[in-house]
């Protein structure tokens, strides 16, 4: 594995509550993608060397992906999405990880877009 990570994934809630084994599930999804987004290059011909999602716990689902710029000192795109609170909080292991798996997927293919990286394997996951 490389010294800096291509995905990074952290929450945040915007209200009171909090997901179990969000953690967890969020390390497992950046090891299980990690390897696929360094065998097709994903970040070779971009202008940052790590995605930095953050999940937004909040009143809705929301996928559009909210972007900040690039933050140069670290070479991290920083982008967010917000998924329903209610829903998650007290959602098997499994579903949180359905709901973050698609947040992600999601979000990567709206980068490879804007930035023009590439993206097949993202898409067959996606079941596009």
């Amino acid at each position: 594995m490389a010294d800096q990570r291509i995905l990074l994934i952290g929450g945040v809630s915007l209200m009171k509550g909090r997901v179990k084994e969000a953690g967890p599930v969020m390390r497992e999804i950046c090891d299980e993608l990690e390897p696929m987004l360094q065998d097709i290059g994903f970040l070779n011909e971009a202008p940052f060397k790590t995605i930095s999602m953050i999940i937004c716990f909040g009143e809705k689902d929301d996928l559009t992906p909210q972007y900040d710029p690039i933050n140069k000192r670290h070479s991290e795109l920083p982008v967010g999405v917000e998924l329903e609170l209610a829903g998650l909080r007290t959602a098997s292991k499994d579903v949180v990880k359905a709901a973050f798996v698609t947040a992600t997927i999601d979000v990567l293919l709206d980068v490879s877009e804007k930035y023009g990286l590439p993206n097949a394997p993202l898409k067959t996951i996606a079941g596009m």
